[in-house]
């Protein structure tokens, strides 16, 4: 049995004043501090300490709701889960700030000072983080509009001007990314490269791939991001690199069975590869190529290489499948322009 109180009476169990200031002592002993006063902030930090679960009426009620209802798009299939592993870091970073208030409280002025104090180099800067946190508490809000049970009736993210982006100008050139497959990427990563670079596919619609998507017209997929159903057509050169990864994929145990349909993209155990598994894969290739004193790339950079290479800016829209040819000039279209000299 613990120990009885001798002064603090008013405090709730496990809750401790020591030189000036509040603590929570949790089971496991580790002390997590309240603040100097027992006041509401106090108390909603000490019920989610106790209970696992927010405050109600708070952000970070709002937030947590929120994340439930974006699991299960992703059970539906109507969301990627990268984008939820996205969601779930911006999520600890708006908790820092926001969590403790009333989501009834933030207000236009509230999210405007969360981007300017982002940018501020004494701060830890990141603006461009920032801008995708302050989208995910938008999309939060918006949700929670066509709740009952949340008395929401405006979005204080909207009308906030985000901090200035600038597109990516990385551009891998060929000799790159060759001595990157060939020197420092697994085999199975060598075909994810190749692949990447003949048909510009997402991450998450590389990783989908499977024997059925492969038909007799070319590979057939729905994109992640907008549903649009398309078919790349086959190639002499797609189709040995997709006979690669075929081959390449581990031979399971008698007492396994086999996924069905099967992924082109097997890790060691028979697995489809997840996008935590990719990452940890590509970083471990990239980590031993830079170490080398070569410049880093990004996966995402192998999509804007294949839109640079094609000379056709259509062609480039169609085979990325963006609606609108601007996006894939402003982002994707980073090769340098060739120009002839006046003589």
């Amino acid at each position: 049995m613990g120990r009885r109180r001798t002064h603090n009476h008013h405090l709730p169990p496990r809750v401790y004043q020591n030189r000036g200031w509040l603590f929570y002592v949790a089971q496991d002993g580790s002390w997590h501090k309240l603040g100097r006063e027992w006041d509401r902030a106090a108390k909603d930090q000490w019920v989610e300490l106790t209970t696992g679960h927010a405050p109600e009426g708070t952000v970070s009620e709002l937030l947590d709701s929120y994340i439930r209802h974006a699991e299960n798009m992703v059970r539906q299939g109507k969301r990627a889960s990268r984008t939820l592993e996205g969601n779930m870091a911006e999520v600890n970073m708006l908790k820092l700030v926001f969590g403790r208030s009333v989501y009834t409280s933030i207000t236009s002025k509230h999210v405007a000072t969360y981007l300017r104090q982002r940018v501020d180099k004494k701060r830890n800067p990141a603006p461009i983080r920032a801008n995708r946190e302050i989208s995910l508490l938008s999309s939060a809000y918006s949700w929670a509009m066509g709740e009952d049970r949340y008395n929401i009736t405006t979005n204080p993210c909207y009308g906030v001007r985000r901090n200035t982006e600038k597109p990516r100008t990385r551009y891998v050139e060929t000799e790159e990314l060759r001595r990157f497959v060939k020197d420092y990427a697994p085999r199975w990563l060598r075909c994810y490269v190749l692949l990447k670079r003949m048909t510009a596919m997402r991450q998450g619609d590389m990783l989908k791939i499977t024997d059925a998507s492969l038909t007799d017209r070319g590979i057939a997929f729905t994109t992640g991001k907008t549903g649009r159903r398309v078919i790349v057509r086959w190639s002499w050169g797609l189709r040995s690199v997709v006979n690669v990864a075929q081959a390449l994929r581990p031979a399971l145990p008698e007492n396994v069975k086999p996924l069905s349909p099967r992924p082109l993209f097997l890790s060691r155990f028979g697995t489809a590869i997840t996008s935590h598994g990719f990452k940890t894969a590509w970083q471990r290739s990239m980590q031993a190529y830079a170490q080398d004193g070569y410049v880093r790339f990004w996966e995402h950079d192998i999509r804007a290489k294949t839109a640079s290479d094609m000379e056709d800016l259509k062609r480039a829209q169609s085979l990325l499948g963006h609606e609108s040819s601007t996006t894939t000039k402003r982002h994707y279209r980073r090769a340098p322009i060739k120009v002839r000299p006046l003589r």
